[in-house]
């Protein structure tokens, strides 16, 4: 197993690494990059997998509380999953993937997405659980990118989206960022169109960031939408790519 870059640096050069071919497939198309949990279901399925590996999410929760979402905090997350082996991922993963709930009209999205567009699962959770949710509906040409992976593990927070957003936008001609948390605040905020999928906190830690962006969305699974904000239901979202692209 390769050890997790312990600086910003060396992260981001692996990120670079093991992205970069999936940018070059992507040059000159639309791409969408989408968080996993909380934004295509209502779950945090990594707190499911601590919990099932008999660990307390709660100790990360109080890491990022005390440090933010910092490189450190969101090694030590990376570190607290990956730690637990390959053994433990490969029997979890699948198990906790058939057990996660999905917003209604989210798997559509993403078939419809894909017959458009290069799309990606972009998880600060764990990429092997979301790879067997796609399986499971038939999305193999959907990608995950992730780093809680003991195959190949590094940091993924908020500033690690921010170099996978600015790898695609560097190649693609359009890219749609879907999200819901801070996490990915910075991922949104760079993306041509941005839609914020309603959590159970009401995005407390998001909306602040992206007031004045040029094209935000929103999607509310269980109703009661941001006022000023647009809404569409999560298959409509597809059809961004069609629309002219903002300047973020």
């Amino acid at each position: 197993m390769r050890e997790l870059p312990r600086d910003p640096a060396s992260n981001a050069a692996r990120i670079r690494e093991l992205v970069g071919p999936l940018v070059s497939a992507c040059a000159g198309r639309p791409v969408f990059l989408v968080d996993g949990d909380r934004t295509l279901g209502p779950d945090d399925t990594s707190r499911t997998f601590l919990r099932r590996a008999g660990l307390d999410p709660l100790v990360i929760k109080r890491r990022f509380e005390r440090d933010g979402y910092c490189f450190d905090a969101f090694r030590f997350h990376a570190e607290m999953h990956v730690g637990l082996g390959e053994e433990v991922f490969a029997q979890l993963a699948p198990e906790v993937a058939r057990a996660a709930p999905l917003h209604p009209g989210a798997m559509e999205f993403l078939t419809r997405a894909v017959g458009m567009a290069g799309v990606f699962v972009v998880s600060a959770g764990i990429p092997r659980i979301w790879r067997s949710i796609l399986d499971a509906h038939g999305l193999v040409g959907v990608g995950v990118i992730g780093g809680i992976d003991p195959a190949s593990p590094y940091v993924f927070g908020r500033a690690d989206k921010a170099v996978v957003a600015r790898l695609f936008l560097d190649r693609a001609t359009t890219v749609v960022g879907v999200g819901d948390s801070d996490v990915d605040t910075e991922l949104l905020r760079m993306s041509h169109h941005a839609v914020m999928v309603l959590n159970h906190r009401r995005n407390a830690d998001l909306v602040p960031h992206l007031n004045g962006h040029p094209s935000l969305w929103q999607v509310a699974p269980n109703g009661d939408p941001h006022a000023g904000i647009p809404l569409l239901d999560f298959p409509s979202v597809a059809g961004l790519v069609s629309r002219s692209a903002a300047c973020p």
